[in-house]
């Protein structure tokens, strides 16, 4: 039980946190022996694209009733999103094999964890912009949610660092990132549930599920509150975890 609430902190802070969710899991398989069975994968998935939900509920209720009434600037929204999400559809349905060979690369995926240090450090040279999402900048955020396929990108790193290089504004950039992601983890969580083949413990899944509904919630909030100063950060953190497990893997 004890390891059912650990693996539903680690996925609640590392799945919105810019810090790779899959970079710790391989963290935690090859060097810590900490294994997630599929089943129990799964339902912590769940757990953070519900906190998802609820954390954006405002944001997604007011979409809804914009498009029900028709409104331009709730149409034009949905409508960078379906274009921010073109790319990851194509490159996934184009190269899967290739993305499922590199979770098993630990060394590459502590350099790609290191690559997203990298980029979140470079936020910090770029002014502040106050610019909206467009159709071109949604584009450039989707192609960045495209690599972060590959484990070590960190998806919420990558996207929202992607809107701040593209001169947007911070807290848009944050709300952006998470309701782009919102079809894609949907669409991932339906592909996950299709390869459980047996369910763990029910109590199991229920109490891994709302630890890492509540450790996403967290994660979230934190992540709003450092993003307008403190975000590059976790770029300090991801180098030195990228660095310190690469000594470990090469000795």
């Amino acid at each position: 039980m004890i390891k059912i609430i650990f693996l539903g902190i680690v996925q609640g802070l590392t799945e919105f946190l810019p810090i790779s969710s899959s970079g710790h899991l391989a963290i935690l398989e090859n060097f810590m022996k900490i294994q997630e069975p599929v089943g129990v994968t799964v339902f912590l998935h769940l757990g953070t694209f519900i906190a998802t939900i609820v954390y954006f509920r405002k944001d997604i209720y007011e979409i809804i009733m914009g498009l029900i009434k028709k409104e331009s600037s709730a149409i034009r929204y949905v409508i960078n999103i379906i274009i921010g999400n073109i790319p990851i559809v194509v490159f996934a349905i184009l190269f899967r094999d290739l993305i499922e060979n590199t979770f098993t690369e630990v060394r590459l995926i502590m350099i790609f964890l290191g690559i997203t240090g990298a980029v979140l450090l470079l936020t910090t040279i770029v002014r502040r912009g106050e610019k909206q999402i467009s159709p071109l900048r949604a584009l450039v955020i989707g192609i960045s949610q495209m690599f972060a396929v590959f484990p070590g990108l960190s998806r919420s790193g990558l996207t929202i660092s992607s809107g701040i290089f593209a001169q947007m504004e911070r807290t848009e950039a944050f709300r952006f990132s998470f309701l782009l992601s919102l079809p894609a983890v949907f669409g991932a969580n339906l592909l996950e549930f299709k390869e459980i083949t047996s369910l763990p413990n029910p109590l199991e899944i229920i109490i891994g599920l709302i630890i890492s509904f509540i450790s996403g919630l967290i994660a979230l909030r934190l992540l709003r509150s450092l993003v307008q100063k403190w975000f590059y950060l976790f770029g300090f953190y991801c180098l030195i975890i990228s660095l310190v497990f690469l000594i470990l893997e090469t000795f």
